[in-house]
């Protein structure tokens, strides 16, 4: 075998060092993802926590005697009136999800239905 030059053997290092840092990354890369892993599963112990609490706060509150109301209020109280009208409420499905939903259901030519067909469609199925 023929001896190797110069240019030979330092490109042969640069590899070697490249693949050294390729392997290095990579164990970086997986110790990175175990502790993404671990924050997650920390925050969504929490998270449960809170929810647990507040679950429970909500709970006490609903449970508890109706407090009295005050005598008589000395300022007038606004109070807001939710609309009776029968206006359907806004669909917050997005036109990709609704297509979605119709292929699923085996409709067809809902390609071509604007948002308000593809709801009014699906609702009535």
């Amino acid at each position: 075998m023929a001896k190797k030059n110069k240019h030979d053997k330092a490109a042969d290092k640069a590899i070697a060092n490249a693949l050294a840092a390729i392997a290095k990354a990579e164990k970086a890369a997986i110790k990175a993802g175990k502790a993404a892993q671990k924050d997650a599963a920390d925050l969504a112990a929490k998270l449960e926590k809170k929810l647990a609490k507040a679950a429970k706060k909500d709970a006490a509150a609903a449970s508890s005697e109706p407090v009295e109301a005050p005598a008589a209020a000395e300022t007038p109280v606004a109070v807001e009136v939710e609309s009776t009208s029968a206006a359907p409420a806004a669909d917050t499905r997005t036109l990709a999800q609704l297509r979605a939903e119709a292929k699923a259901a085996g409709l067809t030519g809902y390609s071509s239905l604007s948002k308000a067909a593809l709801v009014e469609k699906l609702d009535a199925l």
